[in-house]
């Protein structure tokens, strides 16, 4: 894996945990996106992941994330370079 996928696999397991730990309350998509967070983690943490592992795992948090109306997309489908996901859970303005 190159080092900007490791990057982006790790700012998306982060941006999942913090939104977890933020909405407990969101019990099944909690469950569902646990599932990704763990996946993606272990991608981070091999060599042999390339972009088309952090894709699928991105699909996937957008179709959670759209499924239940988490956060609003500025795509109509696919993963955003502006993903509210990301942005409300790793911006140095967000709360940690």
């Amino acid at each position: 894996m190159a080092n900007w996928e490791r990057r982006e696999a790790d700012t998306l397991a982060d941006a999942i945990g913090k939104h977890r730990r933020r909405n407990p309350h969101l019990v099944e998509d909690n469950q569902l996106l646990a599932i990704v967070q763990v996946a993606i983690d272990e991608s981070a943490n091999t060599i042999s992941t390339n972009s088309g592992d952090v894709q699928r795992h991105r699909a996937l948090v957008c179709a959670i994330c759209r499924g239940s109306q988490l956060y609003a997309c500025d795509v109509p489908d696919g993963w955003s370079e502006n993903c509210a996901l990301i942005w409300s859970n790793t911006s140095e303005f967000s709360p940690l």
